[in-house]
């Protein structure tokens, strides 16, 4: 090992290119140190992803991380940040005999950072100050963005290596960048003794990449004399690099102008050379450690590059002196051969930060997967089976992670999405529902101590007036989680026909009843009228108090606040800014009814933060599950696969009606959009066509043999299948926040804006429009049945004008001819406005199967006005695809709107006329049956009607 030693003899360090937990503990390191002359220490993102994926020493300090809930850029950094440490405290002894010139650790920033200028600066910073030891060295690339770095790094006194160095220009450069730096400090009389800085040029990709080049110059022996042999410069390209850049440095740090500033103590800013091992095996070992030996240099090495130079390596003189005139001409010939060296090294320069961030992706995955086996017990299990769109959906998370789609989300970046002007309010306006996990949770105890307030004063009841995101997480809360001991029930009223407005109340002590208007802008028609009809009942009870049973939530500014005020509500909530109504289940819309029934909502938030950092930022697409399960619907969609069927355990059915709401209205606009099929019986593959992919959510304690049986089946008839396992009903939190990041994914995927909801004001604007008429008329607009049979009419709309195929002598003509008009892929949305009762539902069920069935198409099922604020957007924004049929029912009673000229069976007919309305005016496929007398007995005849002849 003498000759290692001898290398000090010639002006040269050697330091280690690697870095690692067992190197540090086994002694390997302190060792090379005292017996083997070793001066310093490199490390990389490739460097610690080969350490920590291959080192079981990092398994416990990972554990407890996992444990203490640590992100995964913690996790990296406590790993790396301790290794760099102790390696620092080791070669302490090495900088303090060299006048702290030597005995350097060195710690890069990250490799997302190359191009970004202010990102580096901080992140030097903040490095240099988390090791906290004078010998440890910050990296950073010498890029065009990193150069206003790196001065401002090393002006601020922090030690700096320059990596990813392939130019002679831009070493020259960063030279003339720490010369700029020592200046300004000499100027304001600040020190620069103790800075130093390496600038590391890189070598044998050069010969890597020049090679190729030079490989397809070489022609036939047979030539002119004239002619250039390419081949007598393979492998010459990188050491004359190194001898011409190593020139320069002889002509800064020799020149008067730097024997002035060494005078004031500067340090020579020494050339590390760096990529120092052997790529060719028809080189030889050494080809660049023996001819690069020179003062004021060092050489990177790697452990078998070590071992082969204290073997066979030759120490005569300082050979990086010796070649000038042939490196010159090296360059000269490649000029002549048109190969543009600029152009090499930028591609090498490009290629070389691509290299370390793909290493850091690596080694984010495996702290991922070492994160998601410790915490299986803590966090919702996602497998996917793409199926046949596995290559493609690999492909996609290689895409998603190049534009690093996860930090853009996570860093609210409006142009994720399809972002023209009018859609950047609205994308900016709606991102705060990313942070909802953490924001939240500090005001778990404000809303639980409410709701245990409300249950001291003994209320009974707690009734959520609401639409749409208002109201659907509370039904999924109502119905999964129900209340709590001692707790008040939980009823949801989004539906404005009279005998659903009645129910409820028959139900209801009213003076000990909570009712809590939710409205996001304020201004939502059916809350307003139902808070006037609650108020006008409670005000006849207990009069001028009645404003104490109401609470509020909505959003800063809105007319509700005033109207909150003017009718002396308990208390107003003001939902957290920028958060959408369908992604504002975790904000003040979701949590407050949940603490009303004595819902542990900080279980749930918590369960929610779990859920955000495994699908955080620093997270890679394919170890993501949010995002993978994004990138697959999004992919799927483009595939002709947009029907996502649910297959739910019976604990969380619920869901589908949330989670039903969320993708419609977040992707359906532009032609475009996801269809959720919630509700349907799965059945064998021959029922399917090739448009599904199905997801199955289950609690673990729901298992159901039948439906994993069927999944199989269809999963191996090459249908997706996703599968997601909870442990436990407050993971549900989790899951919530799980499908918005999914459906924001999607809907970059698309190439939509999944924040808007640009065709819910239609069918509210012909709602508002009919019940003008009404005002005027004191009736609708009759229109003339297409078909009338015992108390059934049909009605058709605008697209299904064309002579029917064959003469309809009954309902089951007039309909099977309107399902004759679905092509392959579409689907069939049943949406009656009316009550589903059990009973109802089953008919309806039982007809959806029959349909599935023979048609092999989709179907859907939610009925109005409800689903006006949530499919009503895919219906009329996304594809042409469906077969819409509109319900409607007698209104056998009503009950009067205070303030207003109608009542609510008015108003709920014209919100089925509207949204009709609405359909013809999309040019979509619909048609109205009405039950003239009897819903019940209307419903069973069509059902049996339908049936006829199959």
């Amino acid at each position: 090992m003498d000759i290692l030693h001898e290398l000090l003899d010639f002006g040269q360090s050697y330091w280690l290119d690697n870095l690692s937990r067992k190197k540090v503990i086994s002694g390997e390191l302190k060792r090379r140190v005292d017996e083997e002359g070793l001066r310093g220490v490199t490390s990389n993102p490739s460097i610690f992803n080969e350490a920590i994926s291959k080192g079981r020493e990092y398994n416990d300090a990972i554990k407890k991380m996992v444990k203490e809930h640590k992100n995964l850029n913690e996790i990296y950094d406590a790993l790396t940040i301790k290794d760099v440490q102790d390696a620092c405290d080791i070669l302490e002894p090495v900088f303090r005999k060299s006048n702290g010139f030597d005995g350097f650790v060195s710690i890069e920033v990250s490799p997302y950072l190359a191009r970004d200028t202010e990102g580096t600066i901080l992140e030097a910073r903040r490095l240099y100050n988390a090791v906290g030891r004078a010998n440890c060295m910050i990296k950073i690339p010498g890029t065009k963005e990193g150069v206003p770095a790196i001065e401002q790094m090393l002006y601020e006194g922090i030690n700096i290596n320059i990596t990813l160095l392939f130019s002679v220009s831009r070493y020259t450069e960063v030279v003339n960048v720490y010369l700029q730096a020592l200046k300004r400090r000499l100027k304001e009389g600040k020190e620069i003794s103790h800075i130093v800085s390496v600038a590391s040029f890189f070598l044998s990709r050069i010969d890597t990449l020049t090679d190729q080049l030079l490989g397809q110059y070489v022609i036939s022996p047979v030539r002119s004399k004239k002619y250039l042999y390419p081949e007598k410069l393979f492998g010459k390209v990188a050491t004359a690099s190194a001898v011409i850049a190593y020139q320069r440095f002889r002509g800064i740090f020799e020149s008067e102008e730097w024997q002035k500033m060494k005078n004031h103590g500067a340090n020579v800013q020494r050339v590390l050379w760096a990529s120092t091992s052997n790529k060719d095996p028809l080189y030889e070992d050494l080809r660049y450690v023996e001819p690069l030996i020179g003062q004021n240099t060092i050489n990177t090495l790697t452990e078998s590059t070590i071992t082969t130079f204290a073997k066979k390596g030759k120490l005569k003189k300082c050979t990086i002196r010796e070649g000038l005139m042939e490196a010159e001409q090296t360059f000269d010939s490649l000029g002549k051969m048109s190969i543009n060296i600029d152009m090499v090294t930028q591609q090498l320069e490009n290629e070389g930060v691509q290299k370390f961030t793909d290493a850091f992706q690596k080694l984010m995955n495996n702290l991922a997967h070492k994160r998601a086996e410790i915490m299986k017990e803590s966090c919702p299990l996602q497998l996917i089976n793409a199926g046949g769109l596995e290559s493609d959906l690999k492909k996609l998370y290689t895409s998603l992670d190049e534009k690093q789609a996860g930090r853009r989300l996570f860093a609210s970046s409006p142009n994720l999405w399809k972002a023209d002007k009018e859609d950047i309010q609205t994308i900016v306006g709606g991102l705060g529902w990313l942070h909802l996990p953490e924001d939240m949770v500090t005001r778990a105890k404000e809303f639980m101590n409410f709701g245990a307030h409300i249950k001291r004063e003994g209320y009974t009841s707690v009734v959520l007036l609401g639409m749409g995101g208002s109201s659907l997480c509370s039904e999924v809360a109502r119905k999964t989680f129900g209340s709590a001991p001692g707790y008040p029930q939980l009823y949801v009223l989004d539906d404005t026909q009279p005998e659903s407005i009645l129910a409820i109340e028959k139900k209801l002590i009213l003076e000990k009843t909570i009712f809590i208007v939710a409205s996001k802008s304020g201004s939502t028609l059916e809350t307003n009228c139902f808070f006037k009809y609650f108020y006008d009942r409670l005000t006849e009870r207990i009069g001028s108090k009645a404003g104490n049973n109401f609470v509020a939530i909505t959003d800063e500014g809105t007319s509700l606040i005033k109207m909150a005020e003017k009718y002396k509500f308990r208390k107003t909530f003001i939902n957290l800014p920028a958060v959408g109504g369908r992604y504002s289940v975790l904000s003040d819309f979701g949590i407050l009814p949940m603490a009303l029934i004595g819902i542990n909502v900080r279980s749930l938030l918590d369960s929610a933060k779990l859920v955000m950092l495994c699908s955080g930022p620093d997270v890679p697409a394919n170890t993501n599950p949010a995002i993978s399960l994004g990138a697959l619907l999004g992919l799927a969609q483009h595939k002709g696969r947009d029907k996502i069927t649910f297959v739910l355990s019976s604990t969380l059915k619920p869901f589908g009606f949330w989670v039903e709401q969320l993708i419609a209205e977040s992707t359906g606009k532009e032609g475009k959009g996801l269809i959720p099929v919630n509700g349907e019986k799965l059945g064998s593959p021959s029922a399917y066509g090739d448009d599904r992919i199905f997801v199955h959510i289950y609690l673990n304690s729901d298992k159901n043999a039948q439906d994993e049986n069927r999944l199989k089946l269809v999963e191996r008839a090459g249908h997706p299948v996703v599968r997601i396992k909870l442990l436990s009903k407050t993971q549900l939190g989790g899951i919530y926040y799980h499908w918005e990041i999914a459906t924001a994914i999607a809907g970059m995927i698309l190439g939509i804006n999944p924040f808007d909801q640009p065709n819910v004001a239609e069918s509210k604007e012909n709602t508002n429009n009919i019940l003008e008429e009404w005002t005027r008329k004191g009736n609708f607009q009759k229109q003339k049945p297409l078909f009338e049979y015992d108390g059934i009419k049909i009605y058709d709309g605008t697209m299904l004008n064309e002579k029917p195929k064959h003469k309809q002598n009954s309902v089951n003509d007039v309909i099977g001819s309107f399902l004759e008009s679905a092509k392959e892929h579409d689907y069939i949305a049943l949406l009656p406005y009316f009550e589903l009762t059990p009973y109802r539902t089953k008919l309806l069920q039982s007809w959806r199967e029959e349909m599935k069935s023979n048609l092999k198409e989709a179907t859907t099922l939610l009925n109005g006005p409800r689903y006006l604020h949530s499919t009503g957007q895919l219906h009329k924004g996304g594809p042409n695809s469906g077969l819409y049929i509109l319900l409607t029912g007698p209104e056998n009673q009503d009950i009067p709107i205070p303030g207003q000229k109608y009542g609510f069976a008015t108003l709920h007919m014209a919100q089925a006329l509207g949204d009709f309305r609405s359909l013809e005016t999309k040019g979509r496929k619909v048609i109205r049956i009405h039950f003239g007398k009897n819903i019940d007995a209307g419903l069973t005849s069509l059902c049996e009607l339908v049936k006829e002849d199959k």
